[in-house]
């Protein structure tokens, strides 16, 4: 799972799937409400798959993904994922960094075949006619479908990436390096010299490269830096003593370049944690406009405000130990 959501498969759902892999089901729709992978809908087997497969449209609508289990007709399921273009954006992350807990967490044997789609008739019994063709033929694959493999293989990578969970905290998770130039501009940006560093990821040679490095004069000049049109990440001295991570994601970027930069998100604060950089305030905005110095200052004086004295947690008191009297002082 991408950097693990932490979002893990209901009980209810659990149950679910296995009465149904002893019972006449097709499809079983799953969908991430709150922390958990809840059971939505479900469609029984009436025919072939062929058949049954053309009513798995009317399942789904144009701005809410879900998780599609479906019973194959040789027993087997097809794990199918839909994120509509329509989608929130956090929505549509959620969903590609959870897709392996579920996986795992269901039984990764029982699955054969998965697909991913952002329309709803891709799920239909033609569009998987056409998704098992490009498979078995081994066809070039469209431009749609080549960003499916994509996040399917930055799915996998970060699957096998070991977490806290495997109590080895010294792992970084998935991780694309840096390029020369952006680790040299962040070495700067931690002795001080430069107070701004805007990153981005380069797919084809897969590192993290610099795009821009300098000082701003001014927190307003922070909007105007990050671009409007693409994911980046950034590192800005908010003052001398906090340093704020920034990772912009606008809803007009692709959902490969989401997958991308969501990904390998948590890799790049580890290794910029590695370079002395903390980050003492981590932001996420969808346009970069909201990035004022107004919404900057309210945003780092909630989250460094001391709690209120009434807030202090009380000292834990040891009880005495049991069929003993507690201890009394001498006099």
């Amino acid at each position: 799972m991408a950097h693990q959501s932490g979002i893990r498969v209901s009980e209810a759902l659990a149950a679910q799937f296995r009465d149904a892999l002893s019972a006449p089901v097709r499809v079983l729709q799953a969908r991430i409400v709150d922390e958990a992978v809840e059971p939505g809908a479900t469609q029984p087997q009436q025919g072939a798959l062929l058949d049954d497969l053309d009513a798995v449209p009317a399942l789904l609508d144009d701005t809410s993904p879900c998780y599609l289990l479906v019973q194959l007709d040789t027993g087997k399921w097809l794990f199918a994922t839909y994120v509509p273009d329509a989608a929130p954006v956090r929505a549509k992350m959620l969903y590609a960094s959870t897709k392996a807990t579920v996986t795992k967490s269901l039984g990764e044997s029982y699955f054969v075949d998965d697909m991913f789609g952002t329309m709803r008739d891709e799920f239909s019994a033609r569009g998987y006619q056409q998704h098992r063709q490009h498979v078995e033929s081994g066809a070039p694959l469209t431009d749609r479908e080549q960003e499916a493999a994509h996040i399917r293989d930055l799915e996998s990578r970060a699957a096998e990436a070991p977490t806290m969970d495997s109590r080895r905290s010294h792992v970084k998770g998935a991780v694309y390096p840096l390029h020369a130039d952006a680790e040299a501009a962040l070495r700067e940006f931690a002795r001080g010299t430069i107070n701004f560093a805007l990153l981005a990821i380069d797919t084809a040679s897969e590192t993290v490269t610099i795009a821009h490095a300098g000082s701003l004069q001014s927190h307003d000049e922070l909007a105007q830096s990050i671009p409007g049109d693409a994911p980046r990440y950034a590192l800005y001295w908010f003052d001398s003593a906090t340093t704020v991570f920034i990772y912009s994601c606008p809803a007009s970027t692709s959902v490969r370049e989401r997958m991308i930069y969501s990904t390998f998100r948590h890799g790049f604060t580890v290794t910029a944690r590695e370079l002395n950089i903390n980050m003492d305030i981590r932001l996420e905005f969808d346009d970069p406009r909201e990035i004022t110095a107004a919404a900057l200052e309210a945003e780092i004086s909630e989250r460094t405000a001391a709690p209120p004295p009434s807030a202090a947690r009380p000292k834990f008191k040891r009880p005495a130990p049991p069929n003993r009297r507690p201890r009394t002082k001498q006099s």
